[in-house]
């Protein structure tokens, strides 16, 4: 499945464009801290004089499930139906934005006739600034920190830090225990690219946010402008 810039897919012909409406184009959901899945429902309404049939509905992402409500596909003009979707959170964090689209009757595999958008707010309990550090090849090989806090209403420590690569060293530093943690990396040189997990075991007891991973990325300069 490709992805499409959304702009330019939204409903790309004008007949097709007005066949089904939506009452919401975007669905906003929050989920719960423990969830493993959010529902939503995408309500809509043949609007046009002619009978549609929806050929497909997908989101290209195996974290969404879409399905038309009772499996009915064909609509005739006036009647309405539901865009079941269910997104499984996974490691998931903060908001997330996942289009679905839409293919009716004889659309071409490249264009689908619209889309929706599902965005699922997922608490952070433990977050990261940045999430991921960057030198340049040939940059000077030096420390730069991964700030680490944590938002939860009891205490979470970090048990261990270490990374992929062993070009990478990892100094953690505790600013206030079980609240607030810096992680130093510092490569042991920048000579070529290269790529490290930092991987962070804590004691979290909300199971699927125990591990978090930051990253380190030694990268070619981008060239200038």
């Amino acid at each position: 499945m490709k992805f499409f810039p959304l702009l330019c897919l939204l409903f790309a012909t004008v007949s097709h464009a007005a066949s089904l409406k939506f009452e919401n184009r975007l669905n906003e959901v929050h989920a719960d801290l423990n969830a493993a899945a959010v529902k939503s429902d995408f309500k809509f309404t043949n609007t046009s004089s002619k009978t549609v049939t929806i050929q497909k509905a997908d989101a290209g992402c195996s974290c969404l499930a879409v399905e038309v409500s009772d499996g009915k596909l064909t609509y005739a003009p006036g009647e309405s139906g539901v865009l079941r979707t269910t997104f499984e959170i996974g490691n998931f964090q903060g908001a997330v934005d996942k289009p679905i689209y839409i293919w009716l009757d004889d659309d071409p595999e490249d264009k689908p006739s619209g889309s929706v958008n599902l965005r699922v707010h997922i608490p952070v309990i433990i977050a990261l600034e940045p999430k991921t550090l960057k030198w340049n090849v040939g940059d000077k090989a030096e420390s730069k920190t991964i700030e680490v806090a944590m938002d939860y209403e009891k205490p979470i420590h970090i048990e261990s830090v270490s990374t992929s690569n062993d070009n990478f060293q990892t100094e953690l530093v505790t600013l206030e225990k079980g609240k607030k943690y810096s992680i130093r990396i510092t490569p042991a040189n920048t000579d070529e690219a290269g790529l490290s997990i930092i991987r962070i075991k804590t004691d979290a007891d909300v199971k699927k946010q125990r591990i978090q991973q930051g990253f380190a990325v030694i990268r070619n300069a981008l060239p200038k402008k």
